[in-house]
């Protein structure tokens, strides 16, 4: 009993549950505390069925649990030398373990969207969980040694994860509503791919500070990461010129569309100060560790921008 415990905790952490959750409310807040209260001031509601949207969910999230257990799996050699106490296939998971448990990840994420844009009348979007499939697949096997390919990439996926909810909503919206939606689809596209754009600027960030922390097996094993290439100080000089771009883009984006005052509150307690501290430590600490107190933060800062979902709610709600 003991020993299946520990293989189900290490297959948790394999997956990385945590990081599941965020991409499961992600798409659970981007539904329910923005497209909806934005449609309800047009008189307009949800077309996706509740449970075709949970089913897409659930898919979203086994694709991305995929794309771990894929990663680590090609990953092992180089794990053992930039986190030797952390390496989970070969040593708490077998390695055919660990490809079945990827491809069952893979192969039920994808029946699950396919069916849901079966059922939507949406079938052309189910290209979308074979597109992703096989660009995870890739970029194990071979992106994430190229030079910043990789890092797009990661960045570009975890942008999509709120942009798709929104993707399976468009169309059912123009069935229902016709020419009536078309105003809507500039507000909503704005507000979405706000979400969506800080995401990947986020997550390009948390993977340039990632390869810094595996700079030395990443040497070894020959991939051309920015710390590789161009060195720490580029790296950190780039980061943190990344998170000044965010911190701009926030302002502008309180100024010229939520000049709200509980927005500009959040923006600089939640978002801004914490990503100047995150700047900070970027430039001016030189320890190693600075790296890894960075990426912890940048995931901070990444939830707290979720959770600001829950505030445009309230303001459109109050608006209302």
């Amino acid at each position: 009993m003991v020993k299946d415990f520990g293989h189900i905790g290490a297959l948790l952490r394999l997956i990385r549950l945590p990081n599941l959750l965020i991409v499961a409310a992600t798409q659970i807040l981007i539904r329910y505390c923005v497209i909806r209260p934005l449609l309800g001031q047009a008189n307009m509601s949800l077309q996706l069925p509740d449970g075709l949207f949970a089913m897409l969910v659930v898919a979203t999230v086994f694709t991305t649990a995929a794309g771990y257990v894929i990663n680590d799996y090609f990953d092992r050699k180089i794990d053992r030398i930039n986190k030797p106490t952390a390496v989970i296939v070969g040593r708490q998971v077998y390695p055919r373990h660990a490809m079945a448990y990827h491809l069952f990840f893979s192969i039920t994420g994808t029946i699950l969207g396919v069916w849901v844009s079966f059922k939507a009348h949406v079938l052309f979007l189910s290209l979308i969980f074979f597109m992703v499939n096989g660009l995870l697949w890739f970029y194990s096997t071979t992106y994430k040694r190229q030079f910043l390919l990789g890092n797009f990439m990661v960045a570009l996926l975890a942008a999509l994860v709120p942009f798709l909810v929104l993707l399976y909503e468009l169309p059912l919206l123009a069935r229902e509503y016709g020419s009536q939606v078309n105003p809507m689809v500039r507000y909503l596209m704005i507000w979405v791919l706000g979400f969506a754009f800080f995401a990947f600027l986020l997550n390009l960030i948390r993977e340039f500070v990632k390869d810094a922390e595996d700079l030395e097996g990443d040497k070894v094993f020959g991939k051309k990461t920015i710390p590789v290439v161009w060195g720490i100080a580029a790296t950190r000089w780039i980061s943190a010129a990344i998170l000044l771009l965010a911190v701009i883009l926030l302002m502008v984006a309180w100024y010229f569309y939520i000049p709200d005052g509980i927005t500009l509150l959040y923006f600089i307690f939640f978002l801004i100060i914490p990503m100047l501290v995150a700047m900070g430590i970027l430039l001016i600490k030189n320890s190693s560790g600075s790296f890894h107190q960075t990426s912890l933060l940048l995931k901070f800062i990444l939830i707290t921008g979720l959770s600001y979902m829950i505030v445009v709610n309230i303001i459109i709600n109050r608006l209302a």
